[in-house]
Formats: structure tokens, sequence, C-alpha cells
């Protein structure tokens, strides 16, 4: 049940990744990586984050996450160049 769980999508041609790590229960702790690279982390209690970065090339990429009552991630989504909201798919 607790652990660290990746989930991702392709954003303009880069590999975006969200790892979300329940290990410390309620405090979880979310990371995100694009092309490989970790570009920013946050601490998680309950309720909404974000995490964002801009690329080399001018790419944006932002990312929400929401955090449920005993730590389960119950949302996680990025942004499109459109401005539409895509949910992340789990990765093995």
């Amino acid at each position: 049940m607790y652990g660290r769980t990746r989930y991702g999508a392709q954003i303009d041609g880069h590999d975006v990744e969200l790892e979300f790590d329940t290990r410390k229960v309620v405090l979880n702790t979310a990371r995100l990586s694009v092309d490989g690279h970790e570009v920013e982390s946050k601490h998680i209690v309950y309720g909404d984050g974000d995490l964002r970065t801009e690329l080399a090339d001018g790419t944006k990429i932002e990312v929400a996450v929401h955090s449920g009552m005993v730590g389960e991630l119950t949302r996680a989504q990025v942004r499109g160049p459109d401005g539409t909201w895509t949910d992340l798919q789990e990765r093995a």
C-alpha cells in the first residue's frame, strides 16, 4: 500500500514523469522529472499541490496533484500546450 508509484505522459515531445512517494504515510513527496532529469520536488501533506518548470526550449510543464485524507494520490494531471488537463498514467 505504501511505496513509490510513477505516473507519466508525453507533452510536446518530452517525457514527463511524476513519482509519488507515500512511504511516510501522510507526508508524501512528489517528484517531477522531465526527460529523465528531476526538475522539482515538494512535500504534500493533504490537498492540492503543483509542480512546475520551464525547459530550455521554452516548454512549460505544470503537473497538478491531490493527496487524499490518508495520503493516497487522488489526482495526477499535466497541463497540455492548449491548456487542457490530461491524467498521468501509472507506469510499471
